[in-house]
């Protein structure tokens, strides 16, 4: 059974998404401030805002990477900023049909897959866009 993605959770993904978006206009540590004040606005839970800035920090991580490093926020992501705990995550959200999952594509597309060699993200990203086209709007 698929799950279908509450109205709720659409606006917490739009959030992250308009934040790639306008990325160009604002510093990293602005982004993160403005993103996390709109997702406790929408009222979402700390595990979805936690989710969908780990893939904004990844996000800022791959392609702006010196900015980020310079960043506030930066100390905040450090430890998980790598593939592996991004994979793990990823995994998580497949099983259970998280529409955070749809964020996390995004992110994958646009920063992931110009570092990794294709043989390491072909299987996964496949994954996420099978479960995350899967997921009912």
């Amino acid at each position: 059974m698929r799950k279908k993605i509450s109205t709720e959770e659409i606006s917490w993904n739009r959030v992250i998404l308009d934040a790639m978006m306008e990325r160009g206009n604002f510093s990293i540590d602005e982004t993160f401030l403005v993103c996390e004040e709109k997702l406790r606005e929408l009222s979402a839970p700390e595990r979805e805002i936690a989710l969908r800035l780990f893939a904004l920090a990844i996000y800022c991580d791959k392609l702006h990477n010196g900015e980020f490093f310079e960043s506030a926020v930066f100390s905040r992501f450090s430890e998980i900023l790598d593939f592996a705990h991004f994979r793990q995550t990823v995994e998580k959200l497949i099983k259970k049909e998280d529409p955070a999952l749809v964020v996390f594509w995004a992110i994958f597309r646009l920063s992931f897959k110009k570092s990794l060699s294709q043989n390491r993200y072909l299987l996964l990203e496949k994954e996420m866009r099978e479960k995350s086209l899967g997921l009912t709007f």
